[in-house]
């Protein structure tokens, strides 16, 4: 606000407007312009021109205005020091001499000015004004200039603030300690009476060095502006704050300071009044100001750095719980790491975090930090992040750590995980400090009941070692073995992983006791829940009886049909009148249309039985019409089936490539690890030509993106030149950014392999065999493979072709090679012939190798037996081979994946924690997925929704005429110009009476 007291200069203020009828200027407006109120003339005096206002001065009956309330026992202390919420200019000096340093390395940095939006302009504008008339900011003539950040604040306004990354990377890091957030915790014990302490303005507080202000400058499109003081942003900041906050309150152990937040605790509300007098008698010392709106004076609980303090304890705040309670599913994998990054703030809270959140890391495999992949939930999935909600709804309540209690680990291990408690006796119980739950890998699972126990109490014992190291302590386990191992010496027979164990417990502990398994609290965080065991579902006859009575229509129409009887029978588990199908032998229950897929999965996944053996399992106990199509179906679009089983490989047809120039298309692989020649080699820097089939085979002692890059170099491109193309798999060393730099400058397009699909690479997968078994038979208990190399590389050159006839030293260099034993050579007695003619017969040989590549390609094709399974044509997900090294019962394929593209040879799919993935189709097999459309009003029908299959149109739920297999296997089809009727598909569907 601008006031005009007519004495020839402006003078603007940020005034707190009070709902008043008379407006009152304060002492700090005075101060800052230098005014003199003249109380007998009734004027105000301008100290710097010495002119006098007219009669401003009034006298006034209204009550005094005050920041705070001084009912508030606590806030008359606030009174005793009036310096701690006075507003001060920041022109003036401060009362300490704390100065802000940034020391960088290089020239100075600058950058443009960035724009700003339109509607925002004048407000940015009037902001700059306002620092600097209250000395926050001012013109600058810096060489340095960082971009202008703007962030909106919950009230509406603005934050003007610099973009200081680039400077911050140039800056020389201060290495002073921010604590701990839950350090605040250790000095709490027997504390009653709380108070937190918000400072205005906090890094504002301190100078910025003379010769560093300019390397704050701001460039803004109304100017360029530099900070004296600290502002938030610059690194090193929270650093120099802290400092500066632990000098002002050193020797006081009942205040815990956050940066600008302070805790102050005390044992009884005497002792906290002369705390919080010390504690503010220090603040206004050295001229530090607080904020008392959010201040907290006296209270039992208090909300701290985001958590509930009480004498109790500490525990998530109710709004942060409910914030993620209400949080919604994430979309993306951003999304998911905000929530996880949510819930974990308060992961020692928290039993069994590890083995809850399980599925949600899944997502989180292989992923980039602000990754906008979409996320396709699943029923495990879903159920963890319910979980995880729940999970934080029932948060442990932590104690206080007493120094002179008694502490103890509580741990256990499962075949899973491994969970542990620490906690406190303290006041006849044990109070819990900390939680901790991490799960196994694949590894630890198979270790034995003993190493996954002691494994546990390691883990324990890490992970909360600066809690109580330097104190007593004792481990409790259910596995009674691993309370005599500490007292003895170490056997020589222990393994060497256990010994290291045993030796980092023992620097802690040797007091390792026995604890039954239901004493253990410990035993809850690593077993397996009960949800997770899984079983058959069982079938609820109650609900198919009431189901059968909203199906009564059908049921009259069904009992009408001559080959059907259908009769009420009463079940003996329920007590209750089912109607069942008796024309033959055994009962069958008829099954109303809602409650058939209940049954067939309660039968069929049992242990997933294939198509014909699942009918005859069905039909047999269970009626209703169309129930083998449905069924067969069914069975057809089980889940796990189609991941497990297999019905044929994919098998589709080699692709064929144009003919080339040569040394045009290069392929490279690398073989080994081989037995380490004495020279330190191990693997093979393969290379091969695609139109000569020249091939080389270099050793190395490593795989490197580097060497490689530098074995091709060398050996290839300095002798043949650059190719156009070079084909690799997807090996790190052929994907590194070294290696693709290579090529870029040389000029060469890489192609690359799919994943697990050596075939794309044909040419010289198969070379690599011939080139092992002819080392293998060169090979003696006298010589090396690195000494049998080049002889064997000799004679593979000069090999002919079985389809050419010609040999790759004959289409690199257009006559054969002389091989040791050639004793005869017809090119020496037609020398001459051979010289006029030799680049002709050089361009004969390659085009007759070129003209014969379709047909060796033909050959291939031929001899190999393709299948393509149709419904991949159509299908919008797919399964894929998992052609890895697997585990035992793990499943064949992954999936379902949904489908991007697709072409003849490979296609295109989103799987979860990738942006996308190329796979063969050779890996692949259509999936079959049901997809229920959501009844417009499902409250108004009790039938089902619709069922669909997702693949191809060939395949559907829809009524199909049965085909009645006789005991020979023959398959009995009806007339084309029949149609079945429901009566005749129930007449289908039961075995004849028997006479």
């Amino acid at each position: 606000m601008e006031l005009d007291f007519n004495l020839r200069r402006p003078f603007k203020w940020r005034f707190i407007v009070a709902k008043v009828s008379k407006p009152i200027i304060g002492a700090d407006f005075l101060q800052h312009h230098q005014l003199v109120v003249d109380i007998k003339n009734r004027r105000i005096i301008d100290g710097k021109t010495n002119l006098a206002s007219q009669s401003l001065v009034q006298a006034t009956n209204l009550p005094t205005i005050r920041s705070i309330d001084v009912q508030q026992p606590y806030h008359k202390i606030l009174e005793e020091y009036p310096g701690i919420t006075r507003i001060t200019s920041m022109k003036l000096t401060p009362k300490n001499d704390v100065e802000h340093f940034i020391d960088t390395n290089g020239p100075p940095l600058h950058c443009r000015a960035r724009p700003i939006a339109p509607h925002l302009y004048e407000q940015v504008r009037k902001e700059f004004e306002n620092m600097i008339e209250q000395g926050i900011c001012r013109p600058s003539k810096s060489p340095w200039s960082s971009p202008l950040h703007i962030v909106p604040k919950k009230n509406g306004e603005l934050r003007v603030c610099g973009d200081y990354r680039r400077l911050n990377s140039i800056t020389t890091p201060d290495r002073y300690p921010i604590p701990r957030v839950r350090d605040f915790t250790h000095q709490l014990s027997d504390k009653t009476i709380f108070s937190t302490i918000n400072l205005n303005r906090a890094y504002q507080q301190i100078r910025v060095r003379d010769e560093d202000i300019e390397k704050t400058a701001i460039i803004t499109p109304m100017g360029l502006f530099e900070f004296p003081r600290m502002i938030p942003g610059l690194k090193n900041g929270g650093q120099t704050f802290q400092r500066f906050i632990h000098e002002v309150l050193h020797g006081l152990d009942f205040v815990f300071a956050f940066i600008d937040d302070l805790l102050v605790a005390s044992p009884d509300k005497e002792t906290h009044e002369t705390h919080l007098r010390t504690v503010l008698q220090r603040l206004e010392d050295n001229g530090i100001t607080i904020n008392p709106s959010k201040c907290i004076f006296g209270q039992q609980e208090v909300q701290f750095l985001g958590f509930t303090v009480s004498k109790e304890g500490i525990k998530p705040p109710a709004e942060k719980v409910r914030a993620i309670i209400d949080y919604a599913k994430p979309k993306t994998i951003e999304e998911l790491r905000r929530f996880l990054g949510m819930i974990n703030f308060y992961r020692e809270h928290i039993p069994k975090a590890a083995e809850i959140q399980a599925p949600l890391h899944a997502y989180l495999h292989n992923t980039k930090k602000k990754d906008k992949t979409s996320i396709e939930w699943n029923d495990e999935a879903t159920k963890a992040f319910e979980a995880c909600k729940i999970a934080i709804q029932n948060a442990a309540l932590l104690a206080h750590p007493s120094h002179e209690a008694t502490l103890a680990i509580f741990s256990d291990a499962s075949d899973l995980s491994a969970g542990a408690v620490l906690q406190q006796y303290s006041n006849g119980k044990w109070q819990p400090l900390g939680y901790f739950s991490k799960k196994f890998s694949d590894t630890q699972r198979n270790y034995s009941t003993f190493d996954r126990e002691l494994l546990a109490i390691y883990m324990a014992i890490k992970h909360f070692r600066k809690t109580f190291e330097g104190r007593n302590l004792i481990v409790f386990t259910d596995h009674k073995p691993l309370t005599y191992v500490l007292p003895k010496k170490p056997s020589l027979s222990e393994t060497p992983r256990r010994a290291r164990q045993l030796i980092f417990i023992s620097e802690f502990t040797t007091d390792i006791r026995h604890i039954s398994g239901k004493d253990n609290i410990a035993d809850a965080l690593s077993r397996v829940p009960i949800d997770s065991v899984t079983c058959p579902t069982s079938i609820d006859y109650h609900k198919i009886a009431a189901a059968q009575d909203r199906d009564s229509d059908n049921i009259k129409h069904l009992s009408k049909q001559g080959n059907l009887s259908i009769k009420q029978v009463t079940m003996p588990m329920t007590h209750l009148p089912i109607y069942c199908e008796a024309s033959t032998t055994t009962m069958r229950p008829y099954i109303p249309e809602e409650c058939r897929r209940e049954v067939f999965n309660a039968l069929h996944n049992i242990s997933h039985p294939g198509v014909r053996t699942t009918r005859k399992l069905i039909t047999e106990k269970f009626f209703w019409p169309a129930m083998q199509a449905d069924v067969g179906n069914w069975a057809k679009q089980c889940i796990q089936c189609q991941k497990c089983k297999v019905q044929r490989h994919t098998s589709s047809s080699l692709a064929t490539f144009p003919p080339t120039e040569r040394f045009e298309h290069l392929h490279v692989d690398i073989v080994g690890p081989l037995p380490t020649s004495p020279q330190g080699h191990r693997y093979l820097v393969t290379m091969i030509d695609r139109t000569t089939r020249w091939p080389e085979a270099i050793p190395t002692d490593d795989t490197s993106a580097e060497s490689v890059a530098k074995i091709i170099y060398e050996n290839w491109i300095t002798r043949f030149g650059s190719p156009k193309t070079i084909t690799t798999d997807q090996g790190r060393n052929f994907e590194s950014n070294l290696f693709l730099k290579l090529l870029q400058t040389m000029g060469i397009q890489k192609t690359r392999t799919t994943a697990y699909h050596p075939q794309s690479n044909g040419i010289i997968e198969r070379w690599h065999r011939t080139l092992k078994t002819a080392l293998k038979t060169r090979l003696s208990q006298h010589t090396k493979w690195i000494d049998e190399l080049p002889t064997v590389l000799l004679g593979l050159r000069a090999t002919p072709r079985a389809d050419t006839s010609l040999s790759a030293a004959q289409l690199t260099y257009g006559c054969s090679i002389r091989l040791p034993c050639d004793f005869f050579s017809s090119a020496a007695s037609n020398k001459q012939e051979m010289d006029y003619d030799f680049v002709t017969k050089l361009r004969e040989s390659i085009n007759k190798a070129l003209s014969l590549k379709c047909t060796e390609m033909q050959s291939h094709r031929n001899n190999k037996s393709v299948f393509i399974h149709q419904d991949l044509k159509t299908c919008k997900q797919v399964f894929v081979r998992n052609d890895a090294m697997k585990k035992q019962f793990q499943p064949t394929y992954d999936g379902p994946y949904k489908v991007l593209e697709r072409n003849s040879k490979t296609f295109k799919l989103q799987i979860p924690g990738r942006k996308s993935t190329i796979i063969s189709i050779d890996r692949l097999k259509p999936a079959y997925i049901i997809n229920e459309d959501t009844a417009e009003d499902s409250s108004s029908s009790s039938k089902p929704p619709a069922r669909k299959l997702e693949t191809s149109s060939s395949t559907s739920t829809q009524l199909k005429p049965i085909l009645k297999t006789t005991k020979y296997g023959r398959v009995v089809k009806p007339p084309v110009s029949f149609r079945w009727g429901e009566s005749d598909v129930a007449a289908r569907l039961i075995k004849p009476k028997r006479e």
